[in-house]
C-alpha cells in the first residue's frame, strides 16, 4: 500500500511537472509572439515617420527686417511638392504665328504707303501739265535770243519780188512777194526814206509769212521811197526794187 501511494505520488508530481513546464512554454511563447508584434510595430512607425519626415520638410527663414524696426519674424516655407501649374505662356507656334502676322501687316502698311505717295505724285504732274505756263523774264530772254541770227552761213540769199504799193482811203498798203531762197527767212524790213535823201526809215518788220504793210500819207508835200528788204537768219539783209510815191508818208 505504501508503494502504491509513493507510485501514485511520482506520477502525480510528473505529471504537475509536466504542466508546469507546458505552461512555462506556452507563456514563452506568448511572450515571443507580443514581442514581435511590439517590434514590427516600431518598424512600421518608424517607416511611417521617416516617410512623412521626407514628404514634408519645413524649413524655418528669418525674415528681412524693415527699416525702423528691429522685430524680425519667421516665416516657414514648405518642401512639399505641389502639382505642377499650366504654363501662362503662349506656345512657340503661337508666338510665331503673331511674329508672322504682325510682319504682315507691317508689309501691308508700308505698300499702302508707297501706293498713296505714287498717286499724290501723278496727280500733281498731272495738274502741272494742264497748267498754264506763264512765261518768267528768263524765258523771255531765251526766246529773244533765238530769234536773232544765227551765225550759221546759209547757201544763198534774195531780195523780195513783185514789190508794189496800192492806194486806199488812209493811205497805201505796199505788198511783195517772197523770193526763190525761202531757207533762213526770219522776216522783212519795210522803209521809207523822204525825198530820196538821207537815212532810211524802218516803219516796220514782219514776220517771214507777212507780205503787206499798212503806210500812211501825212501830206502831198515832196515825196518818199519805199524799200522792202528780206532778213535770213544768218543776219543778212538785201533790199528789193525801191519805188517812190508822192507826198509825205509814214
Amino acid at each position: 500500500m505504501a508503494a502504491k501511494k509513493k507510485a501514485a505520488k511520482r506520477s502525480t508530481a510528473k505529471r504537475s511537472t509536466a504542466k508546469k513546464s507546458t505552461a512555462k512554454r506556452s507563456v514563452k511563447k506568448a511572450a515571443k509572439r507580443s514581442t514581435a508584434k511590439k517590434s514590427t510595430a516600431k518598424r512600421s512607425t518608424k517607416k511611417s515617420a521617416k516617410r512623412s519626415s521626407k514628404s514634408s520638410v519645413r524649413y524655418s527663414i528669418p525674415a528681412v527686417p524693415v527699416s525702423g524696426s528691429s522685430r524680425s519674424s519667421v516665416s516657414t516655407i514648405s518642401t512639399t511638392p505641389k502639382p505642377a501649374a499650366k504654363s501662362s505662356y503662349p506656345s512657340r507656334s503661337t508666338n510665331k504665328s503673331s511674329d508672322t502676322g504682325s510682319s504682315k501687316g507691317i508689309i501691308i502698311a508700308v505698300v499702302v504707303g508707297i501706293l498713296i505717295l505714287a498717286v499724290a505724285v501723278i496727280s500733281k504732274n498731272s495738274s502741272s501739265d494742264t497748267a498754264t505756263v506763264t512765261p518768267t523774264p528768263a524765258a523771255s530772254e531765251s526766246a529773244s535770243a533765238s530769234a536773232a541770227p544765227s551765225s550759221a552761213p546759209l547757201a544763198a540769199h534774195e531780195a523780195p519780188v513783185g514789190i508794189v504799193s496800192l492806194y486806199n482811203a488812209t493811205g497805201a498798203t505796199v505788198n511783195w512777194k517772197a523770193p526763190t531762197a525761202t531757207e533762213g527767212i526770219t522776216g522783212y524790213n519795210v522803209e521809207l526814206r523822204t525825198n530820196g535823201v538821207g537815212d532810211w526809215k524802218l516803219v516796220a518788220t514782219v514776220p517771214a509769212t507777212q507780205f503787206k504793210q499798212q503806210i500812211t500819207k501825212n501830206d502831198t508835200t515832196g515825196w518818199v521811197q519805199v524799200q522792202v528788204s528780206t532778213v535770213y537768219s544768218d543776219g543778212e539783209v538785201v533790199a528789193g526794187k525801191v519805188h517812190g510815191l508822192p507826198g509825205s508818208w509814214s
